[in-house]
């Protein structure tokens, strides 16, 4: 979850990509896609059969010439040398040691050194070859950069280092070009409030930005005067916090002045950071807007570790109602005028939060629901004892054990590889994810059902007994059947910037007609048919 919808702050610039689409009659249609992936074409331009084939056979055409001209370079410089006349200018000359050099020079001239070891450079392509009165160019202490440019200005020659150089100066310079105006009008001010909302984001401590080891990272950012070793990010959250809130208020005036009926939705969720890996309670708000757009702001998150004392003193959602309470004020929200409905798990706290102690119309969070669901039928829960599935339990810890067992195994890492990229052209590593945690198992089963054949070649080749038979892969499909579809419509509810509800009752319908009909037969999918390019998985009933 994004803090304050910190979004609105922090945006991010897309850069456009220019495509050339070529066609049979040498037309070239340019065409602009930018970031939010509008397409505009521009006029097409005729271009005639002796440039198109120059076009496609510009590469080919380059090595060739490198090589013709190394060739004739190898030709003259063999002359320089049976002729021995080196330029009078070049005291004590000798030719350069080739074998320690690379440079593209070799390929257009002769290189000297001279007693003083200062390098020089015989240019020896027309029209500047002559041998008696050659083309002498002193290099610099440092480097050939004056025979760089007699080349590049003489004879249109640019070595490839010096094209790569220049290419990423382009694109660096294209950057900044379309960057934020605020990134070009201060530059120091764009990382501060960058780093603010993503400590914010990440629940980053304060006092992170005062250590030294900060300090010394910030010192090294060359970032206006003094760099970034002193950041001031209690004050960033700050006035982040403000400008979020101000936007929000906004809106939620304008959707109040609009609807003449109650028009939002709270959230309630317990999270945990995958940074901190801790609890914290966040507080959602759900509306549409004037214009039809479904918008959603993350109005507080705050650590959730209540202490002993106020565990004993009165009921958890007591304390979730008093902070909740807090915060809606805060941004002006009144429950009677404006909350319609909330949502959550079906955790006791949480919900008598919602339902009893703000009033407002409690409903399913229909992710939770599909959870507990997929784990109630399929006997996925954490505890063995509450498993009411114990033959589906079983099935799956046995699968679990053949991925627990290659995983740790290097010899049947090893071997399950090479099976993989011999058979599929790729390496997919079996996933071993909680099995109890939001239908992870149909994710263990589509892995496993694409790796089938590689797992079972890995075993053979290391002449050791396979633990899997045919009837389980057909488990595993019958399984994964069932709960794919199911899962589709979790992850479709989860959704949080469109509406979605419609498309999720409808999906729950087609559910219940097909799949969850036990009357009609199980439209088998099969995963391995996907993975390789199929559009449509493979029907079999």
């Amino acid at each position: 979850m994004t803090n304050l919808g910190l979004n609105s702050v922090a945006t991010e610039v897309g850069v456009g990509m220019h495509i050339m689409a070529w066609f049979e009659d040498h037309v070239v249609e340019s065409r602009s896609i930018t970031a939010e992936g509008e397409v505009a074409s521009s006029a097409p331009v005729e271009i005639d059969d002796e440039e198109a084939q120059l076009e496609v056979d510009e590469e080919t055409q380059l090595e060739v010439d490198d090589a013709e001209r190394g060739d004739i370079v190898a030709v003259r410089i063999k002359n320089f040398i049976d002729a021995g006349i080196f330029p009078a200018i070049i005291k004590g000359a000798a030719i350069k040691d080739l074998k320690k050099t690379t440079s593209f020079l070799n390929q257009c001239g002769m290189r000297l050194i001279d007693k003083d070891t200062v390098e020089w450079f015989i240019c020896l392509l027309d029209p500047c070859f002559n041998v008696k009165k050659p083309v002498v160019i002193k290099c610099t202490k440092t480097g050939a950069s004056n025979a760089c440019t007699h080349l590049d200005k003489k004879h249109y020659i640019t070595s490839s280092k010096t094209m790569a150089t220049n290419k990423k100066l382009a694109h660096i310079k294209k950057q900044l070009d379309i960057s934020d105006p605020a990134f070009k009008r201060d530059t120091k001010r764009w990382f501060e409030v960058q780093l603010g909302a993503w400590s914010a984001e990440h629940s980053i401590s304060y006092n992170a930005f005062t250590t030294c080891r900060w300090q010394l990272i910030g010192r090294q950012l060359l970032i206006g005067e003094g760099g970034m070793k002193s950041i001031n990010i209690r004050k960033l959250h700050v006035e982040l916090y403000t400008t979020c809130k101000k936007i929000i208020i906004m809106s939620l005036v304008g959707a109040r002045s609009f609807f003449t009926i109650k028009y939002l939705s709270l959230y309630l969720d317990l999270i945990k950071s995958k940074m901190s890996n801790q609890k914290y309670l966040a507080l959602r708000v759900c509306f549409n807007t004037s214009t039809r757009f479904n918008i959603g702001y993350n109005l507080a998150v705050r650590r959730f570790a209540p202490t002993t004392d106020e565990r004993q003193a009165k009921q958890l959602s007591t304390i979730l109602h008093e902070w909740s309470s807090s915060v809606l004020e805060e941004f002006g929200i009144k429950v009677m005028l404006d909350v319609l409905t909330s949502t959550s798990d079906s955790g006791f706290d949480v919900k008598r939060t919602l339902d009893i102690l703000i009033d407002a119309w409690w409903e399913w969070c229909i992710s939770h629901l599909i959870h507990l669901a997929l784990t109630e039928a399929f006997g996925t829960s954490i505890d063995p004892n509450n498993s009411k599935n114990v033959d589906a339990r079983c099935f799956f810890q046995r699968i679990k054990k053949v991925i627990e067992a290659m995983n740790k195994s290097e010899y049947l890492q090893g071997a399950f590889e090479e099976a993989m990229l011999e058979l599929l052209e790729t390496y997919l590593k079996l996933l071993n994810s909680p099995q109890h945690r939001w239908s992870s198992i149909a994710l263990i089963l589509e892995r496993i059902l694409i790796a089938w054949e590689p797992l079972l070649q890995a075993y053979r080749k290391l002449n050791r007994p396979v633990p899997l038979v045919d009837m389980d892969r057909t488990l595993c499909i019958e399984f994964y059947s069932l709960i794919e579809p199911v899962r589709a419509v979790q992850i479709k509810a989860q959704a949080m910037q469109t509406f979605v509800i419609v498309d999720v009752y409808v999906m729950l319908y087609s559910l219940y007609t097909t799949v969850l009909d036990v009357s009609k037969p199980l439209e088998l999918i099969i995963p391995i048919r996907r993975q390789l390019g199929s559009k449509d998985p493979y029907p079999m009933s």
